[in-house]
């Protein structure tokens, strides 16, 4: 006999449709109530001898990877789909659409496997009561089931597919009201129907798990939404990335305050060249050849621009180590928002000299406005640049956001709320 649970495998018992007379294979147990017809959609009463109570012709089958009789594994326990629902909503002024599988176990009872979108979620029917003190509002607490839920959602679905063996009599139209509650990977449902209310204790599923365990290759389109009760998963090379950040961007940042503090450097000179015109020169040491030196020229420029170009002379060998050219401009003024300033009376040069030694700076400018201004120019040497310390401090800061980040952008895929930011 064919083992009932092995993957893409069904039982061998059927019946007959008591209407078309079609083999219809029965799966479940005792408690299933009715049997519906996959070739005519009659609905039978399993309890009555099979009796006809309604037929449903040219239902449309809803998408989904699962046929009944498929055996697999749900959390662990071994599960046949006996039965196939579809369903449709309206939940916010849109309308959604989903299929829920009918499972049975000789040892579990009765169970759903929903596929909405991609997802793949198991419900099962619970006795715990939800404490909520009389109110669903959105995003309000609900414990149940030992657990702190959220209120997520409340529609009303209605049946637009009937198949195989069910724990009830549906009638196709069948509605009733959902309150869903959710805690990732898991949620919370009341079921309120025209003579009972339910309670559905609902997990998150593995998709590619749940499909290899019933044999079904996933070929499927990709999930386009965030299931409410879908697991934010960042995977380990992202929580690994995050957590580096989160501990070398204080060290980063901290290394960067202390180079600004102690970086500076050591002044060498400070001279005031008073004719630029014809061209000014200064002559200084640099003991320190293997860290940066720095040039620095300030103007009292206002309102206008100065520029400037240098040449570094060794004194020794009369070679050209370096060649600059810039300039410094300043604005001011007033308008209607007050006072403002644009632009800075110095600029900055760094270089490394090839050796120690005494070097000579010589700075002219062809601009007479320019010619006519004293610059100060002061050279510092052993100077430590805090700026790339500070980049990267920005940069660890950023890969541990990055995490923060994505989740914030999970969760509201997850509550919908990014769709109204981009209204």
């Amino acid at each position: 006999m064919t083992d009932p649970f092995s993957p893409g495998e069904s039982r061998v018992a059927a019946i007959n449709c008591t209407a078309c007379g079609s083999p219809l294979p029965a799966l479940a147990g005792h408690r299933a109530r009715a049997m519906v017809c996959s070739y005519c959609g009659a609905v039978m009463d399993r309890h009555a001898g099979y009796g006809i109570l309604a037929r449903y012709r040219d239902m449309r089958r809803p998408d989904g990877p699962f046929t009944i009789g498929m055996g697999g594994e749900v959390l662990g326990v071994e599960q046949t789909i006996v039965g196939i629902v579809g369903i449709r909503a309206t939940i916010e002024g849109a309308g959604y659409g989903w299929t829920n599988y009918q499972l049975y176990s000789p040892t579990h009872g009765y169970s759903w496997l929903t596929w909405s979108d991609g997802h793949l979620t198991h419900s099962r029917k619970t006795r715990d009561m939800p404490e909520t003190g009389g109110t669903f509002a959105y995003k309000a607490p609900l414990n149940a089931a030992g657990r702190s839920f959220m209120m997520y959602e409340q529609y009303v679905a209605r049946i637009t597919y009937l198949e195989g063996e069910l724990t009830w009599v549906p009638s196709l139209g069948d509605s009733t009201r959902v309150i869903e509650a959710i805690d990732p990977p898991y949620g919370y449902g009341v079921v309120i129907g025209a003579n009972e209310t339910e309670f559905e204790f609902t997990s998150y599923l593995d998709r590619v798990g749940t499909l290899a365990a019933f044999g079904v290759d996933d070929t499927f389109a990709r999930p386009t939404t965030v299931h409410g009760t879908q697991p934010f998963l960042p995977g380990a090379l992202h929580e690994a990335v995050s957590k580096a950040g989160t501990w070398f961007a204080p060290v980063a940042l901290v290394l960067g305050l202390g180079f600004l503090v102690v970086g500076a450097g050591d002044t060498i000179t400070e001279t005031l060249v008073m004719d630029t015109d014809e061209g000014g020169s200064i002559v200084f040491p640099l003991d320190r050849p293997d860290r940066l030196a720095e040039l620095r020229l300030r103007a009292n420029v206002r309102n206008s621009w100065a520029w400037y170009d240098m040449e570094l002379i060794h004194e020794d060998s009369e070679e050209t180590v370096a060649e600059f050219d810039g300039g410094i401009e300043y604005y001011e003024g007033y308008d209607s928002e007050g006072s403002w300033t644009e632009g800075s009376q110095t600029a900055t040069f760094r270089f490394k000299p090839p050796a120690a030694g005494a070097y000579r700076l010589t700075i002219r400018t062809g601009d007479p406005q320019s010619a006519r201004l004293p610059v100060q120019v002061e050279v510092r040497e052993n100077v430590m640049l805090s700026r790339y310390l500070f980049g990267l401090a920005a940069f660890f800061a950023a890969c541990a956001m990055s995490l923060w980040l994505r989740r914030s952008r999970f969760e509201a895929r997850r509550w919908g709320e990014d769709e109204e930011d981009d209204e």
